[in-house]
């Protein structure tokens, strides 16, 4: 008989702790669903619940790049639906990480944000004289 026991799934205040520990990181809500900034942009958070959404996912901010990778290394990890296609972000499966991974993958997306800078505002048209 074994005593090792499985390790127990990840749930977002494991995600809250890790996110919170980085540099310039602020808690707040997107949507009404809880997330991190890094700076001014939105690194991390709990995407808003749709049918296509798994249970216990969080969306992480990445390049479309990076989340190529991610998506043909570990399809069992990360995943993509039809809304995020579009954006920089990748979905991840919360009960299929480990902590270190899921470190790993929220200092990556914390640099991603703090490297995009702040948000740019769209400049209104100064108006005729």
């Amino acid at each position: 008989m074994s005593s090792k026991k499985a390790p127990r799934s990840l749930n977002f205040d494991a995600v809250r702790v890790i996110a919170m520990a980085l540099p310039d990181v602020e808690e707040t809500t997107v949507y009404g669903m809880p997330a991190f900034k890094a700076g001014t942009r939105r690194f991390v958070g709990r995407p808003v619940p749709r049918e296509d959404i798994e249970p216990d996912t969080i969306g992480i901010a990445v390049s479309i790049a990076e989340r190529e990778k991610l998506l043909a290394t570990r399809p069992d990890l990360y995943y993509l639906t039809p809304h995020f296609r579009n954006y920089p972000a990748v979905l991840l499966r919360l009960p299929k990480v480990r902590r270190e991974e899921l470190q790993d993958i929220l200092v990556m997306s914390w640099q991603y944000a703090m490297e995009k800078g702040p948000a740019r505002k769209k400049k209104k048209p100064s108006p005729r004289r």
